[in-house]
């Protein structure tokens, strides 16, 4: 019974934040792994991108960082821990890889949309926590 009664307190848009929260990170989780045991040739890419993603990689640095931003980034989203902070770190990498789909997958609507959407509708149920930082004094 006493499950029930602590449901009550949550309202939908709760819900709501805790599905969408639970697929970003388990999208970013998944996609963390593209270029460090899945390899970009099986993917399908056409040769221009394939070459575009095999020189971020080839820099030692970029894309590993952003690999490990995306895991670590899904991981906190995934058990909702310092999902304020790590929005602030995911906002940039979402914001890429909806850019990515835009410009290199010709697909503006799909997935990349529906991600940088959840990131800013987490960061608006967050707002409060951020507001101090974008007010002068």
């Amino acid at each position: 019974m006493n499950f029930f009664y602590k449901l009550r307190n949550y309202e939908v848009i709760d819900f709501i934040e805790l599905g969408l929260r639970l697929w970003l990170g388990y999208i970013l989780i998944v996609n963390s792994r593209i270029g460090v045991t899945v390899p970009l040739e099986s993917l399908g890419m056409s040769d221009d991108m394939l070459a575009i993603f095999q020189t971020l990689w080839k820099t030692n640095f970029i894309m590993h960082a952003a690999k490990l931003v995306e895991l670590i980034g899904g991981i906190c989203l995934v058990l909702n821990f310092k999902v304020p902070l790590i929005l602030i770190a995911l906002v940039p990498v979402v914001f890429n890889i909806y850019g990515i789909h835009i410009f290199l997958f010709n697909k503006p609507i799909g997935q990349g949309l529906l991600m940088f959407l959840t990131c800013l509708f987490l960061l608006f149920r967050h707002k409060e926590i951020y507001r101090p930082l974008i007010q002068s004094k």
